[in-house]
């Protein structure tokens, strides 16, 4: 026979690849795999060739809920009905052993499906990459970030629109009337629990970001009608995060609201003040806030870069600031003033408390001020801080700060230090817009000491 005529022995070719890879028919029954493939996952060709994926390695009953089964069945079917390769987040599926037990395994499978001749679809092929190092390695830090949503009473997500692939922590399920593992591994049974009236507007938010760029933020509030009647009121933030090959794919966290909206209802019936009423407005939006700063959390654990990483921090000290003002206002009987005394004592000691750094001196007036200036002024500080806060200490000197009544009903606002500190151009821009707001000026630090003044009406012009 001629050479070149001779039958190619494709089998041979795929137990000799280097890769690992495992061949499965339209059926999910393995028909063949690499010799790579099987000494990754420990398993012959005898224990799993003929036998359905699914079943040649099932779920670890000792990871119930964990071992991601589901999913894994949902990107294979989508590869075959679509005839395109689809690639999988990171999931976890333990791996049996000969001797009998699992060994626990995280991977990034790419299926890609294979035509013939008619070009329908004969075959799946499975690369699955193992990342159970760096997954091992990320523990701590997904830890520490569990117990962050846990205080901060949020549930995290990750929705695949192009499969439907919904993967959640346990709170969702619970939020959305689930028992464990009666949900499924898509999102269908979870849309079809959402109120019909707020189902269009979460579809369109979804749809609209489809074809944003990385990072695109999303924001949208619905409520879950359960099996029983119930009604509860659902806060979500997400923001959309592409794969290597571009498919779209969307991280989030989302917080039960229903006790705030109860609550809400309750003092609008109840409370006949306006005082009460202020004081819920500004645990709203205090709350509001620190789901903000729980967001910026959420994304700076995934930054590497310090320069990045610092601006997240800045970021997250300014909210707080803001945070500062309105947490002390439904925390008193008077939530239109805020004592400005106390205010610059306490956020001045969270300030200091926050960078371990140097000691702050404060000396106020006793004076209160309405909302709208205790906020500028919160930030102004803030900024004014960071620098001296961050620069060595000399002598164990302190940064001053000051708060008096000068002529002409005029407030004026001093932070000085001895140490020169350099203070950014977005500081500076932030300090004089917040002056502006307060209808004030801003003297910029100079010579041989560091000194800010602000200066600005007591009242509204």
């Amino acid at each position: 026979m001629n050479e070149l005529a001779r039958p190619t022995n494709f089998a041979a070719i795929l137990m000799g690849m280097p890769q690992p890879y495992l061949v499965l028919d339209t059926n999910l029954v393995i028909v063949g795999a690499s010799d790579a493939y099987l000494g990754l996952t420990q398993r012959t060709r005898d224990d799993i060739v003929g036998r359905s994926i699914l079943e040649a390695f099932p779920e670890n009953p000792d990871a119930a809920g964990t071992v991601e089964q589901g999913p894994l069945e949902v990107s294979l079917r989508h590869a075959l009905n679509t005839g395109r390769p689809h690639e999988m987040a990171v999931i976890q599926y333990d791996i049996p052993q000969p001797g009998g037990g699992f060994t626990q395994k995280f991977w990034t499978p790419i299926h890609t499906p294979v035509a013939g001749e008619d070009g329908s679809i004969q075959y799946i092929i499975q690369n699955p990459m193992d990342v159970t190092e760096s997954v091992v390695r990320q523990r701590e830090a997904d830890a520490r970030l569990r117990v962050a949503l846990h205080a901060a009473d949020l549930a995290s997500w990750e929705y695949e629109p192009e499969t439907d692939i919904w993967r959640r922590s346990h709170a969702v399920d619970v939020m959305f009337g689930f028992l464990p593992g009666e949900g499924g591994p898509v999102a269908k049974p979870f849309f079809a629990r959402m109120h019909p009236d707020d189902l269009v507007r979460v579809n369109k938010v979804v749809s609209g970001v489809l074809d944003s760029p990385d990072q695109t933020v999303m924001n949208f509030d619905y409520r879950i009608v359960l099996p029983d009647g119930e009604v509860r009121y659902i806060n979500s933030r997400g923001e959309v995060l592409r794969t290597s090959s571009g498919k779209v794919r969307m991280i989030g966290v989302m917080m039960d609201m229903t006790a705030d909206r109860a609550r809400e209802a309750e003092l609008s019936a109840a409370l006949k003040a306006q005082e009460q009423l202020l004081s819920e407005v500004n645990h709203r939006v205090k709350n509001s806030l620190q789901l903000v700063v729980s967001t910026l959390r959420l994304q700076a654990r995934r930054l590497e870069s310090p320069i990045v990483l610092q601006a997240f921090d800045e970021a997250i000290s300014r909210v707080r600031a803001i945070i500062s003002v309105h947490e002390r206002l439904y925390r008193t009987q008077n939530s239109l003033t805020v004592d400005m005394v106390d205010h610059i004592n306490k956020l001045c000691l969270d300030i200091a408390g926050s960078t371990k750094a140097r000691r702050i001196e404060v000396l106020a007036e006793e004076i209160s001020l309405p909302t709208e200036r205790a906020i500028p002024i919160s930030v102004i500080l803030n900024e004014l801080l960071s620098s001296p806060m961050r620069s060595a200490l000399k002598d164990g000197a302190a940064v001053h700060v000051s708060l008096r009544e000068i002529e002409g009903g005029l407030m004026e606002l001093e932070v000085r230090d001895d140490v020169q500190s350099p203070i950014s151009d977005l500081s500076l821009k932030l300090v004089a817009s917040m002056a502006a707001q307060l209808d004030g000026t801003f003297l910029q630090p100079g010579g041989a000491d560091y000194r800010a003044t602000v200066t600005f009406p007591k009242e509204r012009v």
